[in-house]
């Protein structure tokens, strides 16, 4: 029904509602462009081009040694090592791979479908929230405001284009990322990732330790030792090796 052929007394109920809508668009516009600033905004926009993370993972009660390796557009590398045995993942933009070596057995192949999509998913060096309010390619939402521990913090829901539903959840004071849920189709919790420890290396906000839990348990926890920011990485080192 055009707004026109209603009566006045239901105008005068719409306008409550549609302040308190732009109240909370300009809301969650405020909350993105500080994130993104406390992210790095302020930079060009390819200032962080590439990284290299190390340190230590503990899984199934194992605790490994790990170096991430990441560079801009899609590549990134991933090794997991406990004495000589070691497993690396590596993505070029374009073929996804995993070489493993256990007691001294090599054995190379090819990511699936679906691992290599989560791979390159992984290459991202921003969250889909950094930089929303200029490219807009997702939908995201003000969901609550609510009280972890001893911090409060934003909920926001984003739903990307081919992905499921997360929510992720900002420190009011800083902005930054303190977990993020991920849910099916249904709403229901499928991993949930917690960041804790956040650190400033060279201007950028990286959290030191990563808890990633399954049904309440945790899965793994990673503690950062050292992060490199924008090291000389060519792009042969992505590349499926040989042997």
């Amino acid at each position: 029904m055009p707004i026109r052929c209603l009566p006045l007394a239901c105008l005068l109920c719409c306008l409550p509602i549609a302040g308190i809508a732009q109240e909370e668009a300009f809301t969650l516009e405020s909350i993105l462009q500080r994130f993104t600033s406390a992210y790095g905004g302020f930079r060009d926009a390819d200032a962080l081009s590439s990284l290299s993370v190390e340190g230590t993972i503990i899984q199934n009660g194992q605790t490994f040694d790990f170096l991430m390796r990441k560079k801009r557009p899609h590549s990134m590398r991933y090794r997991l090592s406990r004495g000589s045995n070691s497993i690396i993942t590596g993505y070029d933009g374009s073929q996804g791979w995993i070489r493993t070596k256990i007691n001294g057995e090599v054995s190379i192949d090819l990511l699936d479908h679906e691992a290599k999509r989560s791979m390159r998913e992984q290459t991202r060096f921003e969250s889909p929230l950094f930089r929303h309010f200029e490219k807009r390619d997702n939908e995201i939402k003000l969901i609550e405001r609510i009280t972890l521990g001893e911090r409060k913090a934003l909920v926001l829901e984003v739903i990307e284009y081919g992905s499921e539903v997360s929510r992720y959840y900002l420190d009011l004071e800083t902005a930054h990322v303190v977990r993020v849920d991920q849910l099916d189709i249904e709403g229901k919790l499928i991993i949930q990732t917690l960041y804790r420890d956040y650190r400033e290396v060279e201007g950028f906000p990286f959290a030191f330790e990563i808890e990633t839990r399954v049904g309440g348990e945790t899965r793994s926890l990673a503690k950062v030792n050292s992060i490199n920011v924008n090291p000389g990485i060519l792009g042969f080192y992505f590349v499926k090796p040989k042997g």
